[in-house]
């Protein structure tokens, strides 16, 4: 009884000092908000966006281009290593070919995307697991792979019904993990626990035959962003918030339950304005962003969740995209671009590069950029030919060449 009585004294004071501090940052929320609103609405014209759009989607396919002829390794997503060319990162493939699918399923690539599927279907599932990689199914699959997996099934592709029942199976038959890894490695969170809850909902499936550790999950990205450091777990709790903002976008009707929620219910007089659960994913989103404003991805999704992610806005981090040396213009990056394989996936500290190329990078990163910043109004596009008459302005132009780049600004 005791023991049960320091637990919920202690979760008590963490939920009260959580609460204290997401109610003093409201107000900043509310005035980031209001400046990225207003800044959203400056500047640049629906015209510089398109030829941005343009110029961004014409090197996206050539990544592409590159991408199919020497980084796909069994179907999959993979880097290469420069010497001899074998390949690297299998254990992060799931991940990696399960956002290559997304970015190509939004920039309109549709036979590519199918294929991306397939292989992710054919190769990714084995044996009653989700697996990295053929070549990496002794390691047991962790949490941001299945998330990069849960990032795919949100776009609802071919199928996508019997590889989500798969995926909850796996989770059934382990009592509550993605696979059979250690508790770390492998356990549901309760935040991967709500989203696959909607899934299964917005799939049709009866309350009574989702796995129980499904129907208990809740979100709670908003305490997790506060909490991050740069990374894999930012990056992870980023993806979490851009496939719930997917969810709601797709099913509008879905109410996700979150502890900022749980909260409101116990602070009415906190909640007669805005309530901690309206602002969530923006408070978690400006979190995110401050935790590393150089990652583009975090910005994306601060300026999404403000609803300031206008063309003028896109056309901004386009142009700030297409300058990063990071992605050079003529060929994939390499590890003497920047030591990151995945930059939204790593600290900004590792953004810089080697003073030796020993690696090429897959540039799925790039890809998904173009895809997230180049979509319209929540629609697919076709990829759009560069237009003769449009020149990259000075400050977008970077080295082709290889050899170590520039540093980020």
């Amino acid at each position: 009884m005791n023991l049960k009585v320091h637990c919920s004294f202690l979760l008590g004071s963490l939920l009260l000092f959580a609460s204290l501090t997401v109610f003093r940052a409201q107000k900043d929320l509310q005035s980031s908000i209001v400046h990225l609103r207003a800044a959203a609405l400056e500047g640049r014209s629906h015209d510089e966006y398109r030829d941005l759009a343009a110029i961004a989607r014409q090197r996206a396919q050539a990544y592409e281009q590159a991408i199919a002829a020497k980084h796909l390794y069994r179907g999959m997503i993979v880097s290469r290593h420069s010497a001899d060319g074998s390949p690297s990162s299998v254990c992060d493939s799931l991940l990696f070919s399960s956002l290559y699918f997304v970015a190509l399923h939004k920039l309109g690539s549709d036979a590519a995307a199918a294929r991306a599927w397939e292989s992710i279907v054919d190769k990714g599932y084995q044996n009653g697991r989700w697996i990295r990689h053929p070549d990496c199914k002794r390691k047991s699959s962790s949490r941001d792979m299945i998330v990069g997996l849960m990032a795919a099934l949100s776009q609802e592709p071919k199928g996508h019904e019997q590889q989500f029942a798969r995926l909850l199976g796996v989770i059934a038959r382990t009592g509550g993990s993605v696979d059979d890894g250690p508790f770390y490695v492998s356990r549901l969170s309760p935040g991967m626990g709500e989203l696959l809850k909607h899934m299964a909902a917005s799939r049709g499936w009866p309350e009574g035959q989702v796995p129980a550790p499904v129907r208990v999950g809740f979100s709670t990205v908003e305490f997790d962003t506060w909490i991050a450091a740069p990374g894999f777990g930012a990056h992870l709790n980023a993806l979490s918030l851009w496939i719930e903002l997917e969810l709601l976008d797709r099913h509008p009707e879905l109410k996700i339950r979150s502890l900022s929620g749980l909260m409101d219910q116990f602070s009415p007089a906190w909640s007669t304005a805005v309530s901690f659960a309206a602002q969530r994913r923006a408070f978690a989103a400006n979190e995110l962003h401050r935790l590393d404003p150089e990652n583009l991805f975090f910005e994306y999704l601060q300026l999404r969740t403000a609803g300031a992610l206008s063309y003028a806005a896109k056309a901004r981090l386009l142009s700030r995209l297409l300058a990063l040396p990071q992605f050079p213009a003529g060929r994939l990056p390499k590890d003497c671009d920047r030591k990151a394989d995945y930059m939204w996936q790593r600290s900004s500290a590792e953004y810089q590069p080697k003073k030796k190329c020993g690696e090429t990078f897959h540039g799925v990163d790039f890809l998904w950029m173009v895809a997230l910043l180049t979509e319209r109004d929540g629609e697919r596009v076709v990829m759009i030919p560069a237009r003769p008459d449009v020149t990259l302005p000075p400050s977008a132009i970077n080295d082709s060449e290889p050899g170590p780049a520039r540093a980020a600004h």
